[in-house]
């Protein structure tokens, strides 16, 4: 029979490491609790368990702060995070940290027994690691079982996405009927209110899809038209001004009177450049510069973006492609975001055949360039579709 899982569960809410250790101990879990950071990591230290379950908003020493001490100490440890549903913003950092997973309140007992079968096989796989040399791992073996645990991460994230989705549909039938005034005037302040409910919907919307195309991969089907890149530029240009303006960032654009004209999806495309444009402000430093330049070259046509931001390290430009990951790792970082914008940009953009290419040095701004393959001359694709409201 095998040994019960030694699970360390840290929150500073007495009734929540109380639910908790209940859940696990039926379970068949060996429960232990911490009330902060500092307590579990002492606790860690003069007995190490197997599986670490922190919430991240916690005084002393917080979650991520506690996840970075614990993998220094580990690097193979099991840690999972406690995050309020539908906020997953939390839980992606501390996962860029090196969570393993993440708990949603109020707790689902059929997610926990999830999240509890993973770590098992991680748990498995890492003893597999500790103990056995090099030559003796079956390696044929090793693959399937990470790719069976790779496939469940995704079977989660799609239950996950679906679940936001629900209440997504029913969350824009009613903003629209309230900003419609269909259900009675609304006073300046109510007014205020709903303008703040829509941007915190339009950002989960925006979070939604994203997930919902990083799990498709390249099982993405474009909607391609021949649109002028020009226009797909000023579009995405729009979507990124206010943040531009807030930061006061200078943007500037040279658009060529000659229409620069690719075979396009048009979401996906301003899409792509929506996120360099984003990254490119947000990175920046306050006053600072971007400059969008459109362009051809043999059987290409490209955009490029150059700012005056904090830059990027040699060894991480790569790594910035990678989903989840975003180069200022500093607990109390600056910028939001998930960090998969850039991932969905190059998946975008090789989708349709083209590529990006980047460029940075530190202290000094990025440079990004983004290509497209000319139409075929030969290829017959319907028009342009009308622009979406």
């Amino acid at each position: 029979m095998a040994a019960p899982i030694d699970v360390l569960v840290v929150d500073d809410e007495p009734k929540i490491r109380q639910v908790l250790e209940q859940i696990l101990t039926a379970r068949g879990c060996a429960v232990r609790v911490a009330q902060d950071g500092l307590d579990a990591l002492a606790q860690f230290t003069k007995q190490p368990a197997n599986v670490v379950v922190t919430d991240i908003k916690m005084p002393r020493m917080n979650g991520i702060e506690l996840l970075r001490e614990l993998k220094r100490l580990d690097p193979l440890l099991n840690v999972v995070v406690i995050t309020a549903f539908p906020s997953v913003e939390g839980a992606v950092q501390a996962m860029q940290h090196g969570a393993c997973d993440f708990i949603t309140k109020p707790f689902d007992i059929a997610q926990i027994q999830a999240i509890l079968y993973r770590c098992q096989q991680r748990m498995s796989l890492t003893r597999q690691l500790r103990t056995a040399g090099e030559g003796m791992l079956k390696l044929e073996e090793l693959n399937r079982r990470l790719a069976e645990l790779n496939d469940l991460k995704s079977q989660f994230l799609a239950a996950l996405s679906h679940e936001i989705n629900t209440p997504l549909c029913l969350m824009s039938e009613w903003i629209y009927l309230l900003s419609d005034e269909t259900l009675g005037p609304l006073s300046g302040d109510q007014r205020k209110a709903l303008d703040v409910i829509i941007q915190a919907y339009g950002r989960l919307h925006h979070l939604l899809q994203q997930l919902i195309d990083l799990m498709h991969g390249h099982e993405i089907v474009l909607q391609r038209h021949r649109l002028p890149l020009q226009e797909l530029v000023q579009e995405a240009l729009e979507l990124v001004r206010p943040k531009a303006e807030a930061k006061k960032v200078t943007v500037q654009v040279a658009l060529p009177n000659e229409p620069l004209v690719i075979d396009a999806d048009r979401q996906r495309v301003r899409a792509a450049l929506e996120y360099v444009l984003d990254n490119a402000i947000r990175f920046n430093q306050s006053q600072g510069r971007v400059d969008i330049g459109l362009g051809a070259e043999g059987d290409t046509v490209f955009v490029e973006v150059r700012d005056t931001g904090m830059g990027i390290p040699a060894d991480e430009q790569e790594k910035v492609f990678q989903a989840f990951y975003q180069v200022d790792r500093r607990l109390n970082r600056a910028h939001d975001g998930a960090g998969i914008g850039l991932t969905l940009t190059r998946r975008y953009v090789e989708l349709h055949g083209g590529s990006v290419a980047l460029s940075s040095e530190p202290d000094k701004g990025t440079r990004v360039v983004l290509r497209f393959p000319k139409p075929s001359a030969s290829a017959t694709l319907p028009g342009p579709l009308p622009s979406p409201i």
